[in-house]
């Protein structure tokens, strides 16, 4: 029997090389040729070399540093799983890019007339445009990008969303290892993280660049924990730079501070990553109440352009008919700062707190915080999507990620196509209910609580 078993293994060459766990050399081997491979079927399979191959390119490279990403993870996995995670990455790749050619109202109305007139000033003039309250990072981007005459802006605004879709798969990945999960685990949440239907839908059916300020806000939170405070402080100015709603996780900075993660010299590395994106508005002789003054344009300007309390985002604000705009947006406003203020303080009173809490506590922040916020868009959860993804190492971790997703892409069908899959109303009592239940959650649980993670 032993000698039949041999002779059938013999003949079974295949299933031995997919079995086989590669070792350093043979990975990087395999590395280069899955890398060049994929960059080629874009060139040729998808006909990119003879419409803009550019966009071939930079969708290859960012595979690439995925797929580095994951053969660094998976180092011990035989190749067959190598390969499938591979294919999962470039699959998703393929999707965004697969969204290339449609161009929603928001481009064509908003982007588009926009980089019209920058092209017909000069840069810095571009960088620094003073109508409609864009942010300083978002202004850097569209002031570059119209400076390009031959590439599409429809293509170069969805590739710069491509760049920091990956760029934050690439970080859930490392925050999900970082807090304890398995490798496997991680790669698969990072692939979510670009396959889900709201992050598909953000970048090619709405032409957002929330991608952005979510990888950055992500990667901070990331080297906050890892014990890197100047460069986690540094890319959450830089994000706030970009959107306001970075600023959700800003109340981490407390219990951190208490807990000797981060010192109040770290915070100029905040202020210096936001100032860096408004250096433009500087030298264009704009001063700084005037810059800060645009984000109280951004919030002034929403609530009397239709978008009432709520823009299709659930919250408590879903559960009103019919409120006053001028009264609940300023209520709203100052209650969710100090419920903010109240959940750093009992952090530092539970502390000192795992990886594992830090990542609670932050998902209660990004999830939560629109829930009580006026006037805010669906999009506000794309940030909660990613933490919650890299924290979804458990069944508990797993179902929260999935009622995010779920709780996200009601809205963006209200939001994109009109449609109530489910009542607002209803959206927003699960919401509100989910968030109840994150909060007891992050202060209840005693067990973790009692000791920090090496």
């Amino acid at each position: 029997m032993a000698s039949e078993n041999r002779e059938r293994r013999a003949f079974d060459p295949l299933r031995d090389i997919l079995m086989a766990v590669p070792g350093r050399t043979v990975g990087l081997v395999l590395y280069i040729v899955m890398a060049l491979g994929f960059c080629a079927f874009l060139l040729y399979g998808m006909g990119w070399a003879n419409n803009q191959p550019l966009v071939a390119v930079i969708g290859g490279v960012c595979a690439a540093v995925l797929l580095l990403t994951t053969l660094a993870s998976l180092r011990d996995q035989p190749v067959i799983i190598l390969l499938s995670a591979a294919l999962m990455f470039c699959l998703a790749i393929c999707a965004h890019l697969g969204l290339m050619e449609i161009a929603p109202g928001r481009m064509t109305l908003l982007l588009s007339p926009l980089m019209e007139d920058m092209w017909n000033y000069d840069l810095l003039t571009a960088m620094a445009w003073e109508d409609k309250a864009w942010s300083g990072g978002y202004l850097i981007v569209l002031g570059l990008l119209s400076r390009l005459e031959s590439f599409p802006w429809l293509y170069a605004v969805k590739l710069v969303n491509l760049v920091f879709i990956a760029a934050g798969a690439v970080c859930v990945q490392r925050l999900y290892l970082f807090n304890g999960g398995k490798p496997f685990g991680a790669v698969l949440a990072s692939g979510i993280s670009m396959l889900a239907i709201t992050v598909l839908m953000n970048s090619g059916a709405w032409t957002h660049c929330d991608a952005i300020y979510a990888a950055l806000s992500l990667w901070g939170l990331y080297l906050l924990l890892a014990g890197h405070p100047w460069g986690g402080c540094v890319l959450w100015g830089l994000a706030v730079g970009f959107k306001l709603q970075a600023a959700f996780l800003f109340p981490l900075l407390i219990p951190m501070f208490m807990e000797r993660k981060i010192s109040l010299r770290h915070l100029l590395g905040l202020a210096a990553g936001f100032l860096a994106l408004h250096i433009p508005m500087f030298l264009d002789g704009q001063s700084f109440m005037s810059i800060l003054g645009r984000y109280n344009t951004q919030i002034t300007e929403v609530a009397y352009e239709g978008a009432g309390l709520t823009d299709n985002a659930p919250g408590v604000y879903g559960l009103m008919v019919v409120a006053s705009v001028r009264e609940f947006s300023g209520m709203g406003l100052f209650f969710s700062l100090f419920l903010a203020l109240l959940l750093s303080m009992a952090m530092v009173r539970r502390g000192p707190l795992t990886t594992n809490q830090w990542m609670r506590c932050a998902l209660l922040l990004a999830f939560g915080l629109p829930m009580i916020l006026p006037q805010m868009n669906v999009r506000a959860l794309y940030l909660a999507l990613l933490i919650a993804l890299a924290g979804a190492r458990d069944i508990r971790g797993i179902l929260a990620a999935a009622l995010v997703e779920i709780i996200s892409l009601f809205g963006y069908m209200k939001g994109i196509f009109g449609h109530d899959v489910v009542p607002l109303l209803v959206t927003s009592l699960v919401a509100l209910v989910f968030t109840f239940y994150m909060i007891t959650d992050c202060l209840a649980v005693q067990g973790e609580l009692r000791h920090a993670e090496s």
